[in-house]
């Protein structure tokens, strides 16, 4: 009898360490790595290069457009965040913010189809 209970709770512990095990993997596949950025100064004006493209500020993000998921970090400061700009190819436009703020909106520095509408802060965009 004492050896049928302790095959039973060997079996108990051996399936709920399996379980942990599949719980513990599947989410760790879901986790998706974020990119880390680099900032730089350029001519009056701070820009973030990634995969070898420099962005460059635009403008604060407003009524235009939404940060969607985020892509990355800046300089390995997790509150430095870099998103995806919901509608648009992050090749070309991201946002970068702080905990607090709405936004800044960049552009890669070789775009220069720029959506009807939207207007810079910066009179050198």
């Amino acid at each position: 009898m004492l050896y049928i209970r302790s095959a039973n709770i060997m079996k108990r512990i051996i399936y709920l360490a399996l379980l942990f095990s599949l719980i513990f993997s599947l989410s760790s596949c879901t986790c998706r790595e974020l990119a880390d950025m680099t900032s730089g100064l350029g001519d009056g004006y701070a820009y973030i290069t990634w995969d070898g493209r420099t962005y460059v500020p635009y403008g604060a993000l407003n009524e235009y457009g939404k940060r969607g998921k985020q892509i990355g970090i800046v300089d390995g400061d997790g509150e430095n965040r870099v998103y995806e700009l919901k509608g648009y190819s992050a090749e070309e436009w991201i946002v970068n913010c702080l905990p607090h703020d709405p936004g800044m909106l960049l552009r890669e520095i070789g775009v220069t189809d720029i959506p009807e509408g939207w207007e810079s802060e910066y009179e050198w965009n």
